[in-house]
């Protein structure tokens, strides 16, 4: 009997049935992509955030942080305000090697007014997994407009844009600086101190200042999850449960741990205003993803409520004839509820689909990269939208089964 009442109403005004399953997959659309998108942004995001520096900067204990490269420079306050070189490449040792993404040691110096920042340009080593991987300023910012190219060379130097404004520097120009002759490769804009300062090999700044060996900071770019209230709790006072936890999530400051601990006598402090920018970021980018998903099965909602009212006041006289020969509200409702079912899961198959393909091209189109959908989404949107035709023909359907079936027959309908 239901299977037979199903099937003759689905027939019924038809174009109103193919409004409302359009509607929904419309709706189920926008709810798949957003999802989608949403599911997997983190890293993609975090990955396109990791292109404007570092996020992390280490210093030895015994040296005071004051700002650097994008904000951050070590100031060492004695011979032991240094890392050795050798240490550097222990970054990568970590736990979260994957998640480094970057990083470049630093010496700091002056000549005269000159501020000078020895650096790796580009330098080649061997990774954990045995492959050569390259890391170095070049790597942590790639974002720096470089008039001109990167230097290479030994005699070579990258020089701020502010600096080279001042005296009349350009690319090709020999610039003698602590007692050496370099050539300016290029001009770096940066919008930070960085413009106002002139990067020299690591080597050579090393070598003419009297401090072989060290460095005094290293900028490291990192992918992190943003913090949320258990990433700001004191580890000390955690249980070994949570303390595992904390550890084994790639929080900022899990990493700035994981790194203190690789390198003796370092101290490794989040960058705050890039590493909370980030997370702001995602989660305002989130929160819109969220909202646009509910408005759009919100909107489907409402169109399935419109309709489903009118075609309520046009079955009232079946329905009351339905409740006249014997049948219970609670089986009418089921077949009503069968028939709106259908429609739900009809639009919320189309709409799955189209989601799903509609997130992977947003992530070609953003992100130039494939956006990964979990098979579990589609089904739980299928599910979603059911609901949601549910929930908008609630009403109507309710209203019309609390009419009284003699007053409905009386008016002839």
């Amino acid at each position: 009997m239901i299977f037979r009442f199903v099937k003759d109403s689905i027939g019924r005004a038809p174009r109103r049935k193919a409004l409302a399953i359009a509607a929904i997959a419309m709706g189920a659309t926008v709810a798949t992509s957003m999802l989608g998108v949403m599911l997997s942004i983190g890293d993609k995001v975090n990955r396109e955030l990791r292109q404007a520096g570092s996020n992390i900067v280490v210093t030895a204990r015994s040296a005071s942080l004051t700002g650097g490269i994008g904000g951050q420079t070590a100031t060492a306050t004695g011979g032991s305000g240094y890392i050795a070189e050798s240490d550097v490449l222990k970054i990568k040792s970590i736990f979260w090697t994957l998640n480094i993404t970057g990083f470049s040691p630093s010496l700091l110096a002056h000549d005269g007014s000159t501020q000078i920042e020895g650096v790796w340009f580009s330098h080649d080593y061997r990774g954990p997994n045995g492959l050569i991987e390259t890391t170095g300023l070049a790597r942590l910012n790639p974002t720096w407009v470089v008039h001109g190219k990167w230097a290479h060379e030994s005699k070579e130097c990258m020089v701020g844009e502010g600096v080279a404004i001042h005296n009349r520097w350009k690319p090709d120009d020999d610039i003698s600086l602590l007692g050496g002759t370099y050539k300016i490769a290029g001009v770096i804009s940066s919008g930070d101190d960085a413009d106002d300062r002139v990067f020299l090999p690591l080597a050579d700044v090393q070598q003419r200042t009297g401090r072989p060996g060290v460095v005094d900071h290293i900028d490291v770019a990192a992918l992190t999850k943003p913090e949320d209230a258990f990433a700001r709790k004191d580890p000390r006072a955690m249980s070994p449960a949570e303390r595992e936890r904390w550890n084994c999530t790639n929080y900022v400051v899990s990493i700035a741990r994981s790194i203190e601990q690789a390198i003796p006598g370092s101290q490794a402090r989040p960058v705050r205003r890039v590493a909370d920018s980030e997370g702001q970021i995602l989660d305002r980018i989130g929160g819109l993803m969220g909202l646009i998903t509910l408005a759009a099965l919100l909107s489907a909602g409402l169109t399935v409520w419109s309709l489903t009212a009118t075609t309520m006041m046009e079955r009232r006289g079946e329905i009351a004839i339905m409740q006249a020969i014997g049948a219970g509200r609670g089986l009418v409702a089921t077949l009503l509820g069968a028939e709106i079912s259908l429609i739900g899961l009809a639009g919320g198959a189309i709409g799955a689909f189209a989601g799903v393909w509609l997130a992977k091209f947003v992530g070609h189109a953003v992100f130039h990269d494939a956006i990964d959908i979990s098979p579990v989404l589609p089904l739980l949107i299928v599910l979603a939208a059911v609901l949601v035709a549910l929930a908008g023909a609630a009403q109507p359907m309710r209203h019309a089964l609390l009419l009284e079936p003699a007053d409905i027959l009386r008016e002839g309908v």
